[in-house]
């Protein structure tokens, strides 16, 4: 995590949007407005309503409307650059909150009946009526003082450094996957699919990662996921680099398959969010195929995900942007937080290494919730 990075997450908060990846934070400063958009709709005149950034957020469901929300003026803060001129001009960061000193978690879906729900939709799968489905799980945690973004943001940055930062519309995280940035005509996306813990040392790693590139349900979930992004993406590229083997990346608490593809668009590419809009939601958070792995959620889920499981980042008024995929997150209002973990399920998945998955993920984000 850049120190630009880690001084803008003290201003977070509800007049502060924040979104940091690898090579820049941005910072949105005093809200103008916020709108309901389409994703292949014209947004360069509501961006310069602010000073031509907005911050994005695809909600899981398609078809629901996009939300942008256009600050007065946003911080760009790059690693390397001096940045203390510009959150200087902000006054000091907000004082915290008295923290809180007693806490209490609660699993909204109980473990034997999640593990069911696995069992019924592998059952799915090996009828042929999907390829694969992703389930979600939550914990809600209650604390007896408000839960303090910036201070959640922080232990996140520092558990996660390499991690896309986020803190906007409610949701606070850290995910590891990019959906798609632009650059002109050149755009990028990381393909995360595949799961392992990691181990207690170098060699327990290594072990646990041969066995992820050598298990064909990983592999399967992988292949699904970079084939779908493949040839989303195709017939708007001049060109594509991608690797032939997905590499493995190491979190804090687990190990994924990752495939990272480089597109140069055509000269008449759709614009940044209708592309973002066309691989969302991407097989690692819903499914695939996309429209009957819907129709599973549904059947065995009787909640409404919100933006967890969509992507959150920031457009431009030149086109250019950066969404990730909203995983690894919290929704938190006042004294209380929802913290969402889901995982894929294919032909062979079992319902026990499913749910332990799940809790690998939960218990990289429930500490900085509750820590004191």
């Amino acid at each position: 995590m850049s120190d630009a990075a880690r001084a803008a997450i003290q201003f977070t908060g509800d007049q502060h949007i924040l979104f940091s990846s690898p090579d820049l934070s941005l910072l949105g400063v005093e809200q103008v407005a916020e709108y309901s958009v389409r994703p292949g709709q014209d947004v360069s005149d509501l961006l310069r309503d602010g000073d031509g950034v907005g911050f994005v957020a695809f909600p899981f469901r398609r078809g629901e409307p996009v939300r942008l929300a256009v600050p007065e003026r946003t911080l760009r803060l790059e690693p390397g650059c001096d940045h203390r001129m510009l959150l200087d001009s902000l006054g000091p960061p907000p004082k915290p909150d008295r923290a809180a000193r007693t806490y209490s978690l609660r699993p909204v879906e109980q473990p034997e009946e999640w593990c069911g729900n696995v069992a019924d939709v592998a059952g799915a799968v090996r009828r042929g009526e999907l390829r694969k489905a992703v389930l979600a799980r939550r914990v809600e945690v209650v604390t007896d003082a408000v839960i303090q973004p910036p201070q959640v943001l922080g232990r996140l940055a520092q558990t996660f450094p390499g991690a896309y930062l986020f803190s906007a519309f409610g949701l606070v995280g850290a995910s590891p996957e990019l959906l798609l940035s632009k650059q002109g005509r050149y755009v990028e996306s990381k393909a995360l699919a595949g799961t392992v813990r990691r181990g207690g040392d170098e060699a327990a790693d290594r072990e646990l990662a041969r066995w992820l590139v050598e298990s064909p349900k990983n592999q399967q979930e992988h292949r699904i996921l970079r084939d779908m992004v493949l040839e989303t993406l195709a017939p708007h590229a001049l060109s594509v680099q991608v690797a032939k083997e997905p590499q493995i990346l190491k979190l804090a608490n687990v190990q994924h398959l990752m495939t990272h593809l480089t597109v140069e668009l055509k000269p008449d590419h759709p614009p940044f969010l209708e592309l973002a809009d066309s691989l969302h939601p991407t097989p690692a958070v819903c499914g695939w195929p996309r429209d009957a792995a819907y129709e599973v959620i549904d059947r065995v889920e009787d909640w409404d995900r919100g933006l967890y499981g969509g992507a959150l980042g920031w457009v431009d008024a030149e086109d250019n942007g950066c969404l990730c995929v909203t995983i690894r997150c919290a929704e938190i209002d006042g004294a209380h937080a929802t913290v969402f973990a889901g995982s894929g399920i294919v032909a062979d998945s079992d319902p026990a290494e499913e749910l332990a998955e799940t809790r690998a993920k939960l218990d990289a984000l429930l500490p900085a919730l509750i820590a004191p």
